[in-house]
């Protein structure tokens, strides 16, 4: 049951009938909101002692650790405030989504702020002690004051609270910032200049937030140029290599609410401004300058951040997979084949619909590049994407890799604990790859997992909620496997949501175009050509080892290439050889060798061989070694064979 936006104060009293007697009903809507949740969804009384939770140094310490970069990140704005209100008398707290203070900064050491719950570990959520400013700023999502008898339970009205909720880059409340103070015997109005500060440090807190949660993610910074400089309601936000809107700080979700149309998130930049991402580069010459554009009546001065690559940091805790900037999409991995076009257009309609997608496909075929464009493509795309390979894990560890420990767990534990791949990729994407490899006892664990949404560490105190985007890859028969029972039929059932099929390189349509989109990718790449016959052999290879193989041979034949044309010389021997074999290049002789597996020491000998027996006739040396003519015009001036007539 929730407050009729029709019913005023005199209903809410009426309804809850002598527990307002001796009080004054709040005139803030969000407050009264506040007392009918305090009473009806929590059945709390206001002269009911509170229902104080104060977690143990052991939980304080999890709960820490696990916010570790959120607490790094806002504790400079913390201590900001702090120095400001600490000499009025008031106490400074930050919490997390869940009303669990993490922060606490108080003027002295008294034990008064202690005793009213101004510490770290204190629980203020509002089924527990009802109307208050952190519990309040949560439910609400408002920056608002909570002073005296406002608030609900009365073993609280000493406290006067000016709180301002934090938000996260995809508009969620990430928790609050609080100044609280006791026994103030001034009017409510008293309170507004620390609400102002409050709100101040809180958009601070945010904006870094921000630009850590997106360093490696090209960003904008935007303000009106009639407005004084005013970065803390600057407008921030953060695209994705389409152009594409992936998170954004407060300012601009308030600003595109008062102004926009539909989702911020997901926008393309050239629907919220008069340019496109490449327009906006050139005009900010790649980050180094701002620029000014007219958007409507509006003259805005806009900044670009580059993304940043940041070195992985030493850790014995596994890292989330950092998502580069440019990683390729769900259409560029699909290419021209009609098959896969097909699939990722009926991917895309089931994206963010909590469904687990199981990615089927021989090695190589490119599983985690697939995964890794479907993070991106999703909503979860701000979070952390985390990969475990099932087959390359020793099956005495993949246990703490997936679920993590506590400290003190077992003998030989690490001091500081271990954070599991689920844990880490809370708020993200697990890719379980190779899933087919999994230990029996561990599908069993993953299922509970899946089906219960929350994981208990080994020596973990209580279990963490998971929310979690699952994407699971194999190149395995998973159907027989489950015939033969090496593999949980109900696991099965929870991991495939939707099957995507990746088929192998050798059967995409569009091959030929595929090998030349890979060769541009690779260093050096666009600066090379394959001549046609190499061309032809490549597109009608096996390729048993799928993309990953055909990246290294392509490397490969990047780094020997002479003058930046890809020949036969620059092929590994096995594809050459089949080409022979399976008679794919004209007059290719397979009682000769192929010049690719030619050495050094011999390559000019059998040249010249080679010449002398075509009678110096260079096409049909070609032919015989299946390469270009201008590349065995080089070969002959490297080694400085001369045609005998022209010698002299």
């Amino acid at each position: 049951m929730s407050l009729q936006t029709s019913a005023g104060p005199a209903d809410l009293k009426a309804f809850v009938g002598d527990y307002f007697a001796d009080r004054s009903l709040p005139s803030d809507g969000l407050i009264v909101q506040s007392w009918y949740r305090s009473v009806v969804e929590h059945g709390l009384k206001p002269a009911g002692r509170a229902n104080k939770v104060i977690l143990s140094a052991a939980e304080i310490h999890r709960h820490q650790e696990f916010h570790h970069d959120y607490m790094s990140i806002a504790g400079q704005g913390v201590s900001g405030l702090a120095k400001r209100v600490g000499q009025a008398g008031f106490a400074v707290l930050l919490s997390d989504e869940h009303g669990i203070a993490l922060d606490s900064r108080v003027p002295t050491t008294g034990s008064a702020y202690a005793d009213s719950g101004l510490i770290a570990g204190s629980r203020w959520d509002e089924s527990l002690v009802g109307t208050n400013g952190i519990g309040t700023g949560l439910a609400s999502g408002s920056a608002l004051i909570i002073h005296r008898d406002e608030h609900f339970l009365r073993e609280n009205d000493r406290l006067s609270c000016s709180v301002s909720p934090i938000f996260d880059s995809l508009g969620q409340v990430r928790g609050c910032l609080n100044a609280s103070c006791l026994n103030s015997n001034g009017p409510k109005e008293a309170q507004y200049l620390t609400l102002q500060l409050v709100i101040m440090y809180a958009r601070m807190i945010e904006n870094a937030y921000f630009r850590h949660s997106h360093r490696n993610t090209l960003t904008l910074m935007i303000k009106p140029c009639e407005d004084i400089s005013d970065l803390v309601n600057e407008q921030l936000l953060a695209l994705d290599d389409q152009g594409r809107v992936i998170g954004a700080n407060r300012a601009a979700f308030v600003e595109h609410q008062n102004h926009g149309d539909g989702p911020l998130l997901g926008q393309t930049l050239s629907a919220l401004l008069p340019v496109d991402v490449e327009q906006l580069l050139r005009l900010c010459n790649g980050g180094a300058n701002a620029t000014r554009l007219r958007s409507g009546q509006r003259l805005l001065e806009i900044g670009l951040r580059m993304p940043v690559k940041v070195q992985p940091a030493r850790s014995p805790e596994p890292r989330p997979a950092q998502m580069h900037p440019c990683a390729p999409t769900l259409e560029r991995l699909s290419g021209g084949d009609l098959r896969l076009q097909q699939s990722v257009a009926r991917l895309r309609k089931v994206l963010d619909k909590d469904l687990p997608i199981l990615i089927n496909g021989e090695t190589g075929t490119g599983k985690e590049a697939f995964a890794r464009a479907i993070h991106l493509a999703s909503q979860r795309r701000a979070g952390p994407f985390v990969a475990l390979n099932c087959a390359a894990i020793p099956e005495t560890l993949i246990e703490s890799e997936l679920f993590g420990y506590r400290s003190g767990s077992f003998t030989g534990a690490s001091k500081k604990g271990m954070k599991g791949k689920l844990e880490i990729a809370n708020g993200g994407t697990l890719f379980l790859d190779e899933i087919g490899d999994m230990p029996a006892h561990l599908q069993t664990r993953l299922l509970r997992v899946l089906a219960e949404r929350e994981i208990s560490p080994l020596g973990a105190d209580a279990p963490i909620p998971l929310d979690i985007q699952v994407i699971s890859a194999t190149h395995q028969n998973l159907a027989s496997m489950m015939a033969s029972k090496t593999f949980r039929e109900d696991l099965f059932y929870r991991l495939n949501g939707m099957t995507l099929h990746l088929p192998a390189l050798r059967e995409r349509s569009d091959i030929r175009l595929l090998i030349e989109s890979v060769l541009r990718d690779q260093p050096g790449g666009q600066a090379c050509r394959i001549d046609p016959i190499s061309l032809k052999l490549l597109s009608r290879y096996a390729w048993p080892g799928n993309i990953r193989q055909l990246i290294n041979v392509l490397r490969y034949a990047v780094a020997v290439a002479d003058e930046g044309l890809i020949d036969t010389t620059c092929l590994p021997a096995d594809i050459v050889d089949q080409a022979a074999l399976d008679h794919a290049v004209p007059n290719a002789l397979p009682d000769r060798l192929p010049l690719a597996r030619l050495t050094a020491d011999d390559e000019e000998q059998r040249l010249k061989e080679a010449l002398r027996r075509h009678q110096w006739n260079v096409t049909g040396v070609a032919d015989e070694f299946a390469v270009a003519r201008s590349t065995l015009y080089r070969k002959m001036k490297k080694y400085r064979i001369v045609q005998p007539n022209r010698a002299g």
